[in-house]
Parts: C-alpha cells; sequence; structure tokens
C-alpha cells in the first residue's frame, strides 16, 4: 500500500523539478471544471528512476484568460503547500511560467467517474457497504482535518471531489480552489473571508446554503451525506425521484431546485439489512439541523468502527 500514500513533505522546493509539458492533445484528460482542465502527465524516468504521474490542474484554452480562475488556482496551490494529510491529494509544483499549472498527485479515478461508468457499462449494482463507509472513513477525516487543523470549509463536496485508488484502497479529497476560512467555532468566518461567498453546487448544498443560514463546518458534512447518497443511487443527488412514475419524470417543467436541501428518498433496490450502516451515516450526516449532524472527525470514528465491525461478520 506504500504506492498510495501520500509523500510527506520535505523542505525541496518542489518547483526546482523542471518540466516538460506536451501539446494538450498528447495528454490524457482526467475532469474538468468551471474555466480549469485535469490533465495527466506520464513524467520520463530520471536517473534511472520511474517517477510517478501528476494530475496538472491548467486553465482550459477555450476561456478567455481570466483573473479570478488564476487567483484562485494559486490560492489552491498556497493552500495545498500548507496541506499534509494522507487523505488529502498531495501538492506536487505550481508554475506560473509560460503555462499556468498546478501540479498535484495523480489518483485513479474519481468517485463521479467510476458512477457515471457502471452507468454506461449498465452496470445497475449500487457500491458495496464497505465501500461507502470507506469512504465516509478517508473523507470524514480529511474533511476533520480540514475543519479543525487548517480551520477552512471545503465548499464543494460532491463525488466528484473525491479520488480514489484501486478498489478503494484510499479515497482523497480533491479541488480545494473555494475553500472559505472557519473560526475557533467551526462557523464561516466572514471577516476574514471578506468578499469571498459559498460557491459549492447546489444539488449537494446544505438546507442552510439553499434557504439562508448560518454556514459551518457541518455544511461540508450534508454534502459528504449526498455523496453516500450518489453511490446507492449511482445518480446526481435529487435528480431521480421513485415516488413518480416516468410520465411524471419525463415532464420538462418539474422544478428539481425546490428540491435542493431536502434528503432524496433512498431508492426502492437498497436493502435496508444490508445497507444498515451507509444508511445510518448517510441520515445522520443529512439531518435538516446542522447542529444534529456529526462533525467530520466524528463521522471518521464512527465509520472506523462500521469497517471493523463489517470485517468480523
Amino acid at each position: 500500500m506504500a504506492e498510495f500514500k501520500t509523500p510527506v513533505k520535505t523542505q525541496t522546493s518542489l518547483n526546482d523539478d523542471k518540466i516538460v509539458i506536451p501539446p494538450s492533445p498528447f495528454l490524457n484528460r482526467l475532469g474538468y471544471g468551471t474555466g480549469v482542465s485535469v490533465m495527466q502527465l506520464v513524467r520520463s524516468p530520471k536517473a534511472g528512476q520511474i517517477r510517478s504521474p501528476w494530475a496538472l490542474k491548467m486553465l482550459n484554452k477555450r476561456v478567455k484568460p481570466n483573473k479570478v480562475y488564476t487567483e484562485r488556482l494559486q490560492a489552491e496551490a498556497d493552500l495545498l503547500k500548507r496541506m499534509s494529510h494522507p487523505n488529502i491529494v498531495g501538492f506536487r509544483a505550481f508554475s506560473k511560467s509560460k503555462i499556468l499549472y498546478l501540479g498535484m498527485e495523480a489518483c485513479d479515478l474519481s468517485l463521479g467517474d467510476m458512477i457515471e461508468k457502471r452507468v454506461e457499462e449498465q452496470d445497475c449494482e449500487p457500491f458495496a457497504p464497505w465501500q461507502i463507509v470507506k469512504v465516509a472513513l478517508d473523507i470524514g477525516s480529511a474533511l476533520g482535518y480540514l475543519h479543525t487543523k487548517m480551520q477552512i470549509l471545503h465548499g464543494d463536496m460532491k463525488s466528484y471531489n473525491i479520488l480514489v485508488n484501486g478498489n478503494f484502497i484510499i479515497c482523497k479529497l480533491c479541488d480545494f480552489g473555494v475553500t472559505l476560512p472557519l473560526d475557533e467555532n467551526g462557523v464561516f468566518h466572514k471577516e476574514k473571508a471578506g468578499n469571498v461567498v459559498y460557491y459549492g453546487t447546489e444539488a449537494w448544498s446544505a438546507p442552510e446554503v439553499i434557504h439562508g443560514g448560518v454556514i459551518t463546518n457541518r455544511t461540508d458534512v450534508w454534502s459528504l451525506g449526498l455523496t453516500f447518497w450518489e453511490m446507492l443511487a449511482l445518480a446526481p443527488p435529487h435528480s431521480i425521484d421513485e415516488t413518480l412514475d416516468d410520465s411524471v419524470m419525463s415532464d420538462d417543467s418539474i422544478d428539481y431546485f425546490s428540491r435542493y436541501g431536502t434528503v432524496p428518498p433512498i431508492p426502492g433496490n437498497i436493502c435496508e439489512l444490508r445497507y444498515s450502516a451507509p444508511l445510518t451515516l448517510f441520515f445522520h450526516c443529512t439531518s435538516l439541523t446542522a447542529s444534529d449532524r456529526p462533525s467530520a472527525c466524528t463521522l471518521a470514528e464512527v465509520a472506523r468502527l462500521c469497517l471493523d465491525n463489517m470485517e468480523r461478520d
């Protein structure tokens, strides 16, 4: 498992590792976001040693140069350099030379891509209970570090920002471009944030985001809870509703926005007995009252106990 661990940071500047980035057509695209693309760079051997690939976050060439995207990439690089946690994607390099890029540790696939792949292959089986609980453990641990040690809210928790190596050997949190500062009580620090507001992705957003309320570290926990639901339904939150028949679901007049900030129903094919552990985590994480949700650290502790029980059984 050593190959899946984030290397310990050293005092050596990673920017000293000069690399040549080939034209985009020769890079494998791993993902994309608003104004940016994530590409895989396979580095050539150095001094007879095989070097691990990098994931490069670069400005999308189809988007006109934008100061907002540039500053966001710079801020994300500065934050990644300060963080060191096994469940947070590792920093590798940042360059503002001819090509602006943020170099990061490369992982196998995002959880969102894994969900899409299952649907494309017509594999309608939800992820196994232990896989959902493993995501709760690893990402709960990452969020706990972010909330307590760094005093930062991730702000865009969803399946596409979780990277998975192997068969859930380890999961890592990524994409820190829209983080928000927290105070010592885990509440959104408005004074430190200045003009920055909660960004997020609406389908994963908590009630306090949709309806206006106090943003806290539990806001990330709600979004992580909806990520568990994604692994059950193999679909984005609120995109399906099994309480409606097909004729209604095909109606373009349905107001999907009205469902945001609510708890989506559990898919009918889920066995409550078999999925008791992930369902318990899901319902606690998506409590409508933020204070009733567990902290990320508590979530990780409970998930670890659940995994231990699953291994014994």
